[in-house]
């Protein structure tokens, strides 16, 4: 009995060393278990470990306060929803966020039910100078017809959104946030509009190629028609603190945002003149990070009963050029065509028409591939003559090189001499390829930023021209028929290093384009082979001349 009591003794001492030492590490270490993803995306509260100045801006004013709103009313579920037959908004009454946005007409990246492109809750609040306001456990709502509305108080305002999705605009909505003066006296009002979300990288990149869109997320701002795109997790994980900062002075600001490669969340400040600034917060390195778009207006002094009001139109949905344009042409910029952005347009105009005739996007981009090789067909005829009358005078170059392989400068001068004389250039056989880079990279583009082509199917096992070919087939095709393509070109005097170099060539693309969009492979793919066969004609043509 006593063994017992001792035991028993034992196990509750065990028990509060350990609770003890639990407590002390969880102090001590707040972050030293990894957090899933849905626990950061959902996360409101940031870590001890917080970095960015949003730390030291109050950015744990996002949490939950404890003093109670006044008069708060609780919305039902069906309250705290606004739907049109595009999209799909539900709210959250304790933040004011949007947590849930459903694009009906859009099938999540599995095919499995309709698209959610929120990963994280999106809040836009309204606040005054440079703090987040300090929310109340709940915040007073009030839903008006198809309008939306939750208020809160900071110190002496009362500050009001609303939320009302744009007739007949899809996926639109006009967003106002408005400060009303409570006290007594006139107050200066320095009024601020945030936007902020929760960024989740990706686990890996999308493309080996430099210089072409990855799908990673990112945030972008338009200012005066100019659109700057800046990778989420770059900006989130650089080691300089400091906020983004559009200018020192107030911006005409087009539109603010999360771009998410096919799809784009954009607030369009209707006052234009505004400061703009990012800040990140709650960062976990190769995890995710919450990014604060912060817009501010100095708008004077408000008489004692007086409201000030911000409004926006904002732009929750898919990338498409023609619903975008509709609602506001500026919206068009978010588009990143590159910088041969005045050739991308009219490639995708002309793929669209393509597929509005045939009804395919594959058998669009095959089509549109073999228009654009015959338009350049006569710069392909000049580069195949220049490099076949090379090819000629390759026997008496080899003479030149053999008779002066001791003295290298007498042997570069007299292969110049030998070539002058004969009117002919190296470079001749690959300028006429130079116009066609501009086009190629352009067409590359526009495969790799067109929402049409996502989850669009093209024949047998390609069910998705915007992912990669998952039996690796299109790829190794092209690897074989880029090898075809160079042991049909003529020799133009390469040595047996650069040869090699040449023939691996096609090993090299074939690896690139293991896991590149299908699309974009299908393009590769059609382009190399109205190569050979140009090539093959312009052979035989120069065999028959020369006979």
């Amino acid at each position: 009995m006593n063994m017992d009591r001792k035991s028993l003794l034992a196990i509750v001492v065990c028990v509060l060393f350990y609770a003890a030492y639990e407590y002390y590490l969880n102090k001590k270490y707040p972050d030293r278990f990894r957090r899933s993803v849905s626990e950061v995306a959902g996360s409101s509260v940031p870590s001890p470990g917080l970095q960015g100045k949003e730390a030291a801006h109050g950015s744990s004013a996002l949490s939950v306060a404890q003093v109670p709103a006044e008069d708060a009313e609780i919305l039902s579920p069906d309250e705290l929803l606004l739907e049109n037959d595009e999209v799909r908004y539900r709210f959250d009454q304790s933040t004011g966020a949007v947590k849930s946005l459903v694009l009906k007409q859009y099938q999540n990246d599995a095919g499995t039910g309709e698209m959610e492109i929120l990963k994280a809750p999106l809040k836009i609040l309204g606040t005054t100078g440079d703090e987040l306001p300090v929310l109340p456990p709940l915040l007073k709502g009030n839903r008006d017809g198809d309008r939306l509305s939750f208020s809160f108080r900071k110190d002496s305002w009362l500050i009001t959104q609303s939320y009302l999705l744009t007739q007949g605009s899809g996926y639109g909505a006009d967003i106002s946030v408005s400060w009303k003066n409570l006290a007594s006296v006139p107050q200066e009002l320095h009024s601020s509009v945030v936007m902020s979300g929760t960024i989740l990288f990706p686990e890996k990149s999308g493309s080996f190629l430099p210089g072409m869109p990855t799908g990673r997320p990112s945030f972008l701002t338009s200012i005066a028609g100019k659109t700057d795109w800046v990778d989420a997790q770059k900006y989130c994980e650089e080691t300089d603190e400091k906020d983004l900062i559009s200018g020192q002075q107030m911006q005409d600001i087009s539109f603010i945002g999360f771009d998410h490669h096919y799809f784009l969340q954009a607030l369009l400040p209707q006052s234009r003149k505004v400061f703009h600034k990012v800040r990140r917060a709650e960062i976990h390195k190769g995890v995710s990070c919450r990014l604060s778009h912060w817009m501010s207006l100095y708008q004077g002094s408000v008489a004692a009963g007086d409201t000030m009001t911000m409004a926006f139109r904002s732009w929750s949905g898919p990338k498409t050029t023609e619903q975008m344009e509709a609602y506001d042409p500026v919206l068009r910029d978010s588009l990143d065509l590159g910088i041969f952005s005045a050739i991308s347009g009219p490639l995708m105009i002309a793929l669209k028409s393509m597929h509005s005739w045939l009804g395919n996007w594959g058998l669009a981009i095959i089509v549109l591939t073999i228009l654009l090789k015959l338009l350049f067909y006569p710069l392909t005829r000049q580069a195949a003559l220049a490099q076949n009358r090379m090819k000629k005078l390759q026997p008496r170059m080899n003479e030149i090189r053999e008779l002066y392989k001791e003295d290298p400068r007498k042997q570069q001068q007299e292969l110049m001499q030998f070539m002058s004389s004969h009117k002919v250039n190296p470079m001749k056989g690959c300028l006429p390829i130079l116009p066609q880079i501009p086009v190629f990279i352009a067409f590359y583009r526009v495969l790799s930023t067109s929402i049409e082509l996502r989850q669009a199917p093209f024949f047998l096992w390609i069910t998705d021209l915007s992912a990669q070919d998952p039996y690796y087939i299109t790829p190794l095709l092209l690897g074989l028929t880029m090898f075809v393509q160079q042991k049909l070109m003529p020799a133009t005097g390469m040595d047996k290093s650069q040869e090699r170099i040449m023939m691996m060539l096609p090993l090299i693309f074939t690896v690139m384009m293991l896991t590149l969009p299908a699309g974009m492979v299908l393009y590769m793919l059609a382009n190399t082979l109205m190569s050979i066969g140009q090539q093959q004609w312009l052979n035989r043509k120069l065999a028959l001349n020369h006979g």
